[in-house]
């Protein structure tokens, strides 16, 4: 009876202590203390939000938009579809669209599996994340008056790229008798005396303007002395593929020519996806408004010629420097700390500079020239020297002649 008794006391306990058990488990959620579960895994997570979407670096990147997007730097900045960094391309998405960009310094964007209009403005070591919905439209560059101030140029700038986006000349408020040239490697340019004659002048309607131009980045240089422009125009996403380098110039509230070098497929070194990676994740934003800082307009004008002498003069002074890279059609040098442009340079060539476009507030100088076919070399320069050297050259690899 005694040992009945005990086992019935014993089962009793132990039903009320499971009893209690699930109990303060119930009110608890948990049977760890709040604060202490174990992370869920996201490498073995069935249901881990990465997987599925494309994450890996491209040198192609996809836009939807038919428009020119962005808003470009009131003192001159560029503008783009994705933003990028030097050493990758920003990773690819399921479905990209118009992101603007007021890109300050070299600052990189990382991508969602849908990616829509979006404006970010980035600092010099930044990495900015941005995403948005798809549906919301893109933002136009803004267009004022054209005057000869930086804003007015700017603006003039803008109505260029409104106008190559609608394949519409007639969304630029051109002057009476405007003149529009396009030098590609079919244009047959002559060089003589010092001078380029044109031999490709082109309607205004026909040549690129027959199909509207999706642009995946551009940069600008201004020159308010000259009241005139050169962008860097990168069309990379779409078939077929530029690279443009565009003077405009300005009189009277009007543009009174548009001048192209218009780089393709088949060109010296040509790469629009490098050039877009490339050009995209350098930095050639503003200087500080010093002396010790930027380089007079004759300095820059001196120091971009500077370049050229040393093709025939290997002892002819030239501000070289390092860090510098070259980015020359899709071919790049590097961006590393001791990188140097000062590679490649070609012996016993002579080339004589035709004319230049400056803007002393960004370290910029643009010569243009003959180099087998019609020819810009942007230079950005910074007090240690050259720091960026852009060239765009509009002739076949394969007919490559060194002018006499």
């Amino acid at each position: 009876m005694r040992t009945y008794s005990s086992k019935l006391l014993l089962f009793a306990v132990a039903i009320a202590s499971i009893f209690l058990f699930f109990a303060c488990s119930s009110k608890q959620g948990s049977i760890f203390e709040p604060g202490t579960e174990p992370e869920p895994s996201l490498e073995s997570s069935s249901s881990n939000p990465l997987q599925g979407n494309d994450l890996s670096s491209s040198s192609a990147i996809v836009s939807s938009s038919s428009s020119i997007v962005g808003v470009s730097s009131s003192a001159g900045g560029s503008s783009s579809s994705v933003n990028s960094s030097s050493s990758a391309t920003p990773s690819s998405s399921s479905a990209l669209s118009s992101s603007s960009v007021n890109s300050s310094n070299s600052a990189t964007s990382s991508s969602s599996s849908a990616r829509s209009s979006s404006s970010l403005r980035s600092s010099s070591s930044a990495t900015t994340a941005s995403t948005s919905s798809s549906s919301v439209a893109a933002v136009p560059l803004p267009i004022g008056p054209l005057s000869c101030t930086r804003e007015g140029l700017i603006s003039a700038v803008n109505s260029y790229l409104a106008a190559i986006a609608a394949g519409d000349y007639t969304k630029m408020p051109l002057a009476t008798g405007a003149k529009y040239y396009e030098n590609d490697h079919d244009a047959k340019q002559k060089y003589s005396g010092g001078k380029m004659t044109y031999d490709k002048e082109v309607p205004f309607g026909e040549g690129l303007w027959k199909t509207p131009l999706v642009v995946d980045f551009h940069r600008n240089l201004i020159d308010v002395t000259e009241c005139a422009t050169f962008t860097e125009i990168i069309i990379a996403n779409s078939d077929p593929q530029y690279v443009l380098g565009a003077r405009l110039d300005v009189k009277d509230g009007k543009i009174s020519n548009v001048t192209l070098v218009v780089t393709q497929k088949g060109d010296w070194g040509f790469n629009a996806n490098n050039y877009l990676r490339y050009s995209k994740g350098e930095d050639w934003s503003e200087l500080p408004a010093t002396t010790a800082n930027r380089r007079s307009r004759e300095q820059l004008q001196s120091d971009g010629y500077a370049y050229f002498k040393y093709f025939t003069d290997k002892s002819a002074p030239a501000p070289w420097a390092t860090p510098c890279a070259r980015l020359e059609g899709g071919a790049y040098t590097g961006d590393g700390k001791n990188s140097s442009c000062n590679v490649g340079i070609p012996d016993g060539t002579s080339i004589t500079p035709l004319s230049y476009l400056a803007d002393v507030d960004y370290g910029m100088v643009v010569v243009f020239m003959y180099f087998g076919g019609a020819d810009s070399h942007w230079f950005r320069i910074l007090p240690a020297g050259y720091r960026y050297i852009h060239t765009l050259t509009a002739m076949k690899q394969s007919d490559y002649q060194a002018p006499r």
